[in-house]
């Protein structure tokens, strides 16, 4: 994954790590007999949003760019390769990537962001030359939707909403929307408790949608996430708090601890939970899944999660 600063120029060039997952699952969906057709050879790009954090684009050109940039430039053209450049538009930032041979590509995304990709050549220390620029997208917001129905017959409450998830086997989109329903009984308290106690360092100051970010994070991490699983998916405020608390305190971003601070702070118990249930918990996190893979249900685990009525809550209320 490569380094970049909000608002600037650096770039790091680099090749995201290959996905053998991914490659398995497309080999069992599309078998040697049955291959896709050859498209016609034109200049053409194409991004596509596969979910609020993965995006995909597709690529062709109708003549070979490097023969175009060995007559224009000679033997510097031997400098170059073909890159893929993600540019974030709400941000004004910018990532650049190893094209992939096949002409097509996954890369990661935030969640409620504006994305254009261009294909071009680019060498360091030499800049990009853009070839292709695609459309413009934009990935949907990430989890479960924080609007609720207000009419009688269709409201639930995040609380209620959670008890759901978790019947139905979402153990990650279940603890999400708990700590959400923890929140929303302590003005927004219960999740900066978890993560001030996770780290042991005050949470800087959030909006409500990187609030949104802190608990589907600690959902991951509960979830046997690690840091680089998802360091290319965090905003920069939370990436930068996480990494101070690593330096300090490695140990403190695993999952069992985060469980028990769940248990200590808001009453929510997992029964069974191990390491055998830890690894299938991981699997099951909604916050990192592969490119083509599917949110379907898992029970790693059961959730208890206690009444946000209760009294386990009342020391975050004041």
């Amino acid at each position: 994954m490569p380094f970049f600063f909000p608002g600037s120029s650096e770039q790091v060039f680099s090749t995201p790590p290959p996905t053998p997952a991914v490659m398995d699952r497309l080999s069992e969906m599309l078998p040697d007999d049955e291959p896709l057709p050859d498209l016609p050879k034109t200049d053409r790009i194409r991004l596509q949003v596969q979910s609020p954090r993965s995006l995909y684009v597709y690529w062709s050109f109708k003549r070979d760019p490097f023969e175009t940039l060995r007559r224009a430039f000679g033997w510097v053209s031997e400098a170059y390769s073909l890159a893929v450049k993600v540019i974030s538009l709400d941000d004004n930032t910018e990532e650049i990537y190893t094209a992939s041979p096949t002409g097509s590509q996954w890369v990661n995304a935030q969640p409620g962001h504006s994305y254009r990709v261009d294909v071009g050549l680019y060498a360091i220390g030499r800049g990009f030359i853009r070839l292709l620029s695609s459309n413009t997208t934009r990935t949907p917001n990430a989890g479960v939707s924080r609007y609720t129905d207000v009419s009688f017959d269709f409201f639930v409450s995040p609380e209620q909403f959670a008890h759901v998830l978790d019947s139905a086997g979402y153990v990650s989109d279940a603890l999400e929307v708990t700590l959400e329903a923890a929140d929303e009984a302590t003005d927004a308290k219960a999740t900066r408790a978890v993560a001030r106690e996770l780290g042991g360092i005050e949470v800087p100051a959030l909006t409500e949608d990187e609030l949104a970010e802190l608990r589907g994070i600690l959902t991951a991490l509960a979830m046997g996430m690690s840091l680089e699983d998802l360091r290319g998916m965090l905003s920069p405020i939370l990436l930068e708090w996480l990494e101070t608390i690593r330096q300090q305190h490695e140990e403190a971003l695993h999952a069992a601890r985060l469980f028990e601070i769940f248990r200590f702070l808001l009453g929510i118990e997992a029964d069974q939970f191990n390491t055998e249930s830890e690894e299938a918990a991981r699997r099951a996190a909604r916050l990192v899944l592969g490119a083509s893979e599917v949110n379907m249900p898992a029970r790693p685990f059961h959730l208890w999660m206690p009444s946000m009525n209760s009294g386990v809550l009342s020391n975050l209320k004041d």
